[in-house]
């Protein structure tokens, strides 16, 4: 905005894209405090899946090593159970023979002397064939006996290696569980690092987007003061007047000229004749050049935040929107379109949307 030199320098459009800039300012240090909570937090999360990670190696190497154990076990039972049927086989072999032997010696008891002194015999032969009947027998049991006590050890070993196999089954299983509980409490923390890793190349992106709208607003910045700088040194090197002559209405409320009611006088009537050149108060940018309901041929010039010119009731342009003007050069001529009396200028000093006195601001 071009204000009065007595004022203070503020300028319209100014402040507005300096809170703005303050408001993406806030904004990108939000992100970034977001960005860092969420790199800590994707840390902090990465060291415990470096952890489950750990805890799972370790688990696996016991399960590993129980499933050797137990393969190893089933082998050692399996070969106990072997040896337990050969001694079984070993045993009813024996008790077959002790069984055969005991009714050889039970038949041979049950012959007289005389029998066998029939049968032809040798009493002392058959006496010695007793005894060693007798002895077979006694063997025989005895081997019998170290067969059933060999394989009651061997069951007994069997038993502890099936208890040892048992308890390695559920160290096993209870392993297999703590590993799959690891493995889902690892699948989650993996999930979230992930979501985590997204939403932080979204905040990357806006920090860039941010960036560039503060970089961008910065400029406007920039080209909004240095506007502000020209029309305030054109303020106080003044305007000039458009044309020369008296003014025939001045700037505030007046009775219309032509329907006599009141109403507010937005600028100043400078009468001139027709054709009379039309000069640039002060440098700027024509931003439009046309007809005006009421105005007639209209020229406006932006002088640089938020201050306009307005020239009225012309006759035709030297300009067009979009020329850049210097001050004192020609814009238009005089003459009396729209609602007028006669030949004229309306000419019109703008704040923003207010209009303002043009007089303190002509020589």
């Amino acid at each position: 905005m071009l204000f009065l030199i007595t004022q203070p320098v503020a300028f319209s459009g100014l402040e507005e894209e300096r809170k703005k800039l303050e408001q993406y300012k806030n904004q990108l240090e939000e992100v970034k405090k977001s960005l860092k909570d969420i790199t800590e937090y994707s840390s902090e999360l990465q060291s415990i899946v470096n952890n489950l990670d750990s805890e799972i190696k370790i688990v696996n190497s016991s399960i590993a090593d129980a499933q050797v154990k137990i393969s190893s076990l089933e082998d050692e039972i399996k070969k106990r159970e072997n040896e337990i049927v050969i001694k079984e086989q070993e045993i009813e072999t024996r008790e077959q023979d002790l069984e055969n032997t005991v009714n050889f010696s039970y038949k041979l008891s049950n012959f007289s002397t005389m029998e066998l002194l029939f049968e032809g015999e040798d009493p002392q032969v058959i006496s010695k064939r007793i005894a060693y009947i007798s002895y077979i027998s006694s063997y025989t049991k005895s081997l019998m006996e170290k067969a059933t006590i060999e394989k009651n050890n061997l069951q007994q070993e069997r038993n502890a290696l099936a208890k040892t196999k048992t308890n390695l089954e559920n160290f096993l299983t209870q392993k297999q569980e703590e590993e799959n509980i690891l493995e889902e409490e690892l699948e989650i923390k993996q999930n979230v690092i992930k979501a985590l890793q997204e939403k932080k190349s979204y905040y990357l992106y806006k920090i860039d987007e941010i960036e560039k709208i503060i970089e961008e607003e910065n400029k406007l910045i920039a080209r909004l003061i240095e506007e502000a700088r020209k029309a305030q040194g054109t303020l106080k090197t003044g305007l000039i007047w458009p044309v020369k002559g008296p003014i025939t209405s001045y700037y505030g409320p007046r009775k219309h000229p032509i329907w006599g009611t009141q109403d507010f006088h937005e600028g100043i009537d400078i009468a001139a004749e027709t054709g009379t050149p039309v000069k640039a108060a002060a440098e700027g940018n024509v931003s439009y050049a046309g007809w005006m309901t009421g105005y007639g041929n209209v020229i406006i010039i932006y002088h640089g935040s938020d201050v306009t010119t307005l020239y009225a009731h012309l006759k035709s342009f030297a300009v067009k929107a979009g020329n850049t003007v210097k001050q004192g050069q020609t814009i238009g001529y005089v003459d009396n379109t729209g609602w007028s009396t006669g030949p004229h200028l309306h000419f019109g000093v703008y704040i923003g949307d207010k209009s303002v006195d043009p007089l303190p601001y002509l020589p």
